[in-house]
C-alpha cells in the first residue's frame, strides 16, 4: 500500500498517515490475539486466538498464528458506516457483578460492571475504560446461553477497547501521540474506529 501510494502521488503526509494507520493494524491485532490467549470462561478459551488447520501436518491442534475466531477491523474515517464499536445494552439479569465471577481476563486486569456498562481497568496508572453493555453480535436462542453470550461478546469488546486505547496512546511520533486517544475521540490525533467480527 504505501509503494502503491508513493508510485501514485502521494503527499508526504498522506504516506505517513498510512504508515501510521498500518503500524497500528499490525500491533492492535496483536493485542487482540493476546486478548484472545487469556479470555476465559470457567477456564476455557472463548475466541481462541488460534483456529485449527489441518492442513499443517503436526500442527492440527493449533493452526496458524493470527485471530483465530475474532477479527478486528480498525478504520480511520468518522464517516465509514461499517465500523462499528459496542453500543447501549440491557445489564445482565441477575446482578452484572456475578457475570464476571467465571471470566478470567489479562494479567493485571480488573473488571467492573454495574447496570450501565463494564469498567476495564490495567494495571498501574493506565486509566480505566468504560464501555456500555453490547448487544450480542449473533442470533442465539433466549434463556441462559442467550444471557451468557451477550456477556462473554459485551466484556470481551471492552477489553479490546481498552486494549486499542493502550496501542493509541503508545504510538508515539517524534514524542507525541499520533492517533486519537479512543475511538471517536475528539482532538488531535489520527481518528479511528473499530469493530470486531466472531467466528474468523
Amino acid at each position: 500500500m504505501l509503494v502503491a501510494a508513493c508510485a501514485g502521488g502521494a503527499s508526504d503526509d498522506e504516506i505517513l498517515a498510512l504508515a501510521v494507520a498500518q503500524a497500528h493494524y499490525a500491533v492492535a491485532t496483536l493485542a487482540v490475539h493476546e486478548v484472545g490467549e487469556w479470555f476465559t470462561f470457567r477456564g476455557e478459551q472463548v475466541f481462541p486466538p488460534h483456529r485449527p488447520d489441518h492442513g499443517l501436518s503436526g500442527d492440527e491442534g493449533n493452526g496458524p498464528d493470527g485471530n483465530g475466531a475474532v477479527v478486528l477491523w480498525l478504520a480511520y474515517d468518522h464517516e465509514d458506516s461499517t465500523t462499528r464499536t459496542p453500543g447501549a445494552g440491557a445489564a445482565p439479569v441477575g446482578g452484572p457483578a456475578s457475570c464476571l465471577a467465571d471470566i478470567g481476563s489479562l494479567p493485571g486486569q480488573r473488571l467492573d460492571a454495574d447496570d450501565s456498562g463494564i469498567t476495564v481497568k490495567g494495571p498501574g496508572d493506565a486509566p480505566a475504560t468504560r464501555i456500555p453493555w453490547a448487544e450480542a453480535h449473533e442470533a442465539i436462542p433466549s434463556g441462559a446461553e442467550h444471557q451468557r453470550s451477550d456477556i462473554l461478546h459485551a466484556v470481551h469488546q471492552s477489553i479490546v477497547s481498552s486494549e486499542l486505547r493502550v496501542v493509541a496512546r503508545h504510538l508515539l511520533l517524534r514524542g507525541q501521540p499520533v492517533l486519537a486517544p479512543a475511538p471517536g475521540a475528539e482532538g488531535s490525533g489520527l481518528a479511528w474506529q473499530f469493530r470486531l467480527t466472531y467466528d474468523g
